[in-house]
């Protein structure tokens, strides 16, 4: 045999047949050929079964949200969420189905956390019988010892008086119809009666009285314009007379006190108007005497503007359940405006003299003014003294739930002092100051783990011009929470300290 030539192979391929059996399935109830029509469905039937048998109880948040809690459901639709420009958080856009939900969730926790016993702004007496409230008169203001500053307007010969009537059943305040011979003064009568008039439509009348008369056409403002225009007292006067019968009406069927138990809160212009009144018959008058100081001490004034003070209210989620402290509180207004537009209970300490005798000017003319617009308010303490050493002020500052203090112009050695005494406050008080009260960059350290800013965690915000009456530009103003976990935290990790 020869191995050195190759050898040939064959291949040969068989074909088996088997016998496959039969399906018992009858020929009609084979599934069609092609892709299962009804493969989605069984896959969603599957995960339904899963998702049903790992379902939980209810989680708390939702279980507070139960109809047998009073609230309404929430829709099974996603509701799109808003919130107000001072707590829009651009870092919620482009977030996932899930996170949102989870924040909604978040957000509907914290509202029903929140809810409390609803704040009633309606003073009851105010209703109840006809009252003089022992307000200073609009014709006060432009009479007797002010009368030189004020002109008859449009050069008549005369002036005319007349009586408005307030959303309560006080008696009229009486108005001198006349205009500042000083452009810049402080009060005009003739326009405190026309935005008066515009708030008591814009907060006490119905709907369609409302829109009647905040009308472009059919309101009250666009007569007072006509009459300025062809320069009528008789017809601003008889404007006047129209509005207080139509506001009679209101008070007489209940309108007006319906209207004030459908609402739990004031607005700041409602707010505005009602301050700005009682600035005017008091502080105005005598507002050169807050000039009388010493620059370079701490007995330096300025003014938080009623704008700048609602911002810090809402910052700090100040409620008519809390206690507001003002340390050096000037004339009271940020005191004033606590009590009026948050409904809380309102503190303020000042130890300069001409301040204080204006401070308990406005105290006094207070409840008598709400009174007159039927609005109840939170209780009001002005003291004069020093806040450092006053006892009533301490104790108060122990209970102090947000503290303000306007410390731009205080010496380092009473800041000093200032700081040493938020060691009695609670713990979740929040102080609010024009200069820091925690140094920026503080950190807690070896060395300054027992100071009281080792306490607190603060933040900045911005403030802008027309917030201060004391400079023509904004800055920066800070809010310290006193948090005594920060140090607890500290001190753990730091044991040896």
């Amino acid at each position: 045999m020869d191995f050195s030539k190759p050898k040939s192979s064959v291949v040969r391929k068989t074909t088996v047949r088997v016998a496959v059996s039969k399906p018992t399935t009858p020929q009609a109830q084979r599934p069609p050929a092609g892709p299962d029509p009804n493969r989605f469905k069984a896959a969603l039937n599957r995960t339904n079964i899963k998702s049903q048998s790992a379902r939980k109880p209810p989680p708390p948040v939702q279980r507070a949200l139960a109809p047998s809690r009073g609230v309404k459901r929430k829709s099974a639709t996603p509701q799109p969420v808003f919130s107000d420009d001072e707590g829009d958080d651009s870092s919620d856009i482009g977030a996932s189905d899930s996170d949102a939900s989870r924040k909604r969730i978040k957000s509907s926790v914290s509202s029903v956390e929140s809810l409390g016993p609803r704040r009633t702004i309606i003073l009851a007496k105010a209703f109840q019988e006809d009252t003089k409230c022992h307000v200073i008169q609009g014709a006060d203001a432009t009479s007797g010892i002010y009368s030189s500053k004020f002109k008859n307007p449009w050069g008549d010969e005369d002036f005319r008086c007349v009586k408005l009537k307030y959303p309560s059943r006080s008696t009229k305040e009486k108005f001198e119809l006349k205009w500042p011979k000083n452009e810049n003064d402080d009060y005009k009568p003739m326009e405190d009666i026309t935005e008066t008039i515009k708030t008591i439509v814009q907060h006490y009348f119905p709907d369609e009285l409302r829109m009647k008369y905040l009308d472009d056409d059919t309101g009250f403002e666009r007569r007072f314009t006509k009459a300025w225009v062809v320069q009528d007292v008789d017809e601003f006067a008889d404007i006047v007379k129209d509005f207080n019968g139509e506001l009679q009406k209101l008070i007489e069927d209940g309108t007006v006190r319906k209207e004030l138990l459908s609402k739990s809160g004031i607005s700041l212009d409602w707010t505005k108007r009602i301050l700005d009144q009682i600035y005017a018959r008091t502080v105005s008058p005598k507002v050169e005497t807050l000039r009388a100081y010493e620059n370079g001490s701490d007995d330096v004034y300025g003014e938080l503007l009623p704008r700048f003070c609602s911002t810090i209210f809402k910052q700090t989620k100040l409620t008519h359940e809390q206690v507001f402290v003002d340390l050096g509180s000037g004339v009271g207004n940020a005191v004033l405006q606590a009590a009026l537009e948050i409904g809380c209970e309102s503190w303020g300490i000042e130890k300069m003299k001409n301040p204080c005798d204006l401070a308990d000017l406005q105290a006094k003319e207070f409840p008598q003014r709400t009174r007159l617009w039927g609005l109840s308010t939170g209780p009001v303490k002005l003291i004069r003294g020093d806040f450092t050493e006053n006892t009533e002020i301490a104790k108060a500052l122990q209970r102090a739930d947000v503290v303000l203090v306007n410390n731009q112009a205080f010496t380092p050695a009473l800041n000093d002092r200032l700081r040493d005494m938020f060691f009695d406050l609670k713990d979740g008080c929040q102080v609010v100051s024009l200069k820091p009260f925690v140094q920026v960059g503080f950190k807690i350290g070896p060395r300054n783990f027992s100071s009281v800013q080792s306490l607190f965690v603060q933040k900045k915000l911005e403030y802008f011009s027309n917030s201060v009456s004391w400079t023509d530009q904004g800055g920066d103003y800070f809010i310290a929470t006193k948090d005594p976990r920060r140090l607890r935290d500290w001190m753990a990790k730091n044991p040896t300290s």
